[in-house]
């Protein structure tokens, strides 16, 4: 497998954060949005636990780390 992020400035480790990869905030976002879909799939639904496992103040920093970068921020 490729490592496309060894040279990246970003630590994939942080989902938040002026470090933090866009693409965990981006990736996070999306499975919170889309929850109810994708909690029926058998591959999906740890992930979705995951996200519904996490404080309410760290999916809405990851709301607003998504969106800001949406933006363009």
């Amino acid at each position: 497998m490729s490592d496309y992020c060894g040279a990246c400035r970003y630590d994939v480790k942080l989902r938040t954060g002026r470090d933090a990869c866009p693409f965990n905030a981006l990736y996070w976002d999306f499975i919170g949005r889309h929850r109810a879909r994708l909690a029926d799939n058998e591959r999906m639904a740890p992930v979705v636990r995951a996200y519904e496992e996490m404080d309410g103040e760290e999916r809405g920093r990851i709301a607003e780390t998504a969106a800001a970068f949406l933006a363009g921020l």
